[in-house]
């Protein structure tokens, strides 16, 4: 591989040219963004070698060419790529959501002979754009690979190979799994947090709360920054799988309601105690390895 295009450069793809760098991989970087000011500040980072004044320009003649951008944002920047894919090209994304792109890549990019094999590196920050990228994020990082059914070996082995060159650890999964676990493991978690901040928030003057605010609420809502826009295509985009796991949580919430007006102060314990364990066991697993 000589040549990548990396279509939007906010933290995501940022982070791919910085990566790409800090590693001294013997690859161009050609980028494109919508926003010239954000194209700029990438080239004085190193996150990119040049820029491409369409997404078509930056494709024509990359081996890999990764989509960073919204969710529903990504079949568009697809389509504009079109006059400059051609066949044996490689196609990823760094999507938190799969079954919607698997619906709808592959159809679009199939006349030119490119492979589509996507991607979602479970990484990130709720800062966003070219100022928040870092070399390091995808250090370490769990990439879930969504290869569609009955993919060529080729390029599923060329998209596990360039997220490990970047320090990832790759896990090959359906897109179906995919959407089904990340609802539970990250799509809950943000909207979890969303709706904390806004009930702590809930009364006018609530700015004047934030003496008594401490690491607690700053850590459980701290993902809540996280852009607006890309978690709405998330959510939209995921929408069946996250109400489940919606349900879920107002169950556990449900029956803590029980226990506290009932003075069933033994069901608050074994909330407490087996919230403590689980997240133990949870956050422990993050120590296993991955292929």
């Amino acid at each position: 591989m000589r040549r990548v295009a990396v279509i939007g450069l906010g933290l995501m793809g940022g982070s791919i040219g910085l990566a790409i760098k800090a590693r001294k991989l013997p690859w161009e970087v050609v980028g494109y963004t919508r926003t010239p000011a954000n194209g700029r500040r990438a080239l004085r980072r190193g996150a990119a070698d040049s820029l491409a004044s369409t997404p078509a320009k930056a494709a024509e003649g990359a081996d890999m060419v990764v989509y960073c951008a919204p969710v529903r944002t990504i079949p568009t920047l697809v389509r504009e790529s079109l006059p400059g894919l051609s066949e044996g090209q490689v196609l990823t994304d760094v999507g938190s959501t799969r079954m919607f792109l698997e619906s709808e890549i592959p159809a679009i990019v199939a006349g030119v002979g490119a492979a589509f094999v996507g991607s979602h590196p479970v990484a990130g920050s709720e800062q966003q754009g070219i100022d928040a990228a870092r070399a390091d994020l995808y250090e370490r990082a769990t990439v879930l690979i969504t290869p569609i059914p009955k993919a060529p070996e080729a390029p599923i082995s060329t998209v596990l190979t360039f997220w490990k060159k970047l320090g990832g650890r790759t896990v090959v999964i359906s897109s179906r799994d995919h959407d089904r676990l990340l609802a539970r493991t990250s799509h809950l978690p943000h909207m979890v947090a969303s709706l904390l901040a806004l009930t702590v928030g809930r009364v006018p003057g609530h700015e004047k709360l934030a003496a008594f605010c401490g690491s607690g609420f700053a850590d459980t809502s701290r993902v809540a920054e996280g852009s607006p826009d890309v978690w709405l295509d998330i959510v939209r985009t995921n929408r069946s799988n996250l109400a489940e796991e919606l349900r879920a949580y107002r169950t556990q919430l449900d029956r803590l309601l029980e226990s506290l007006d009932e003075g069933d102060f033994a069901g608050v314990q074994h909330v407490l105690e087996a919230g403590r364990s689980v997240r133990r066991q949870l956050l422990a697993g993050k120590k296993g390895k991955r292929t």
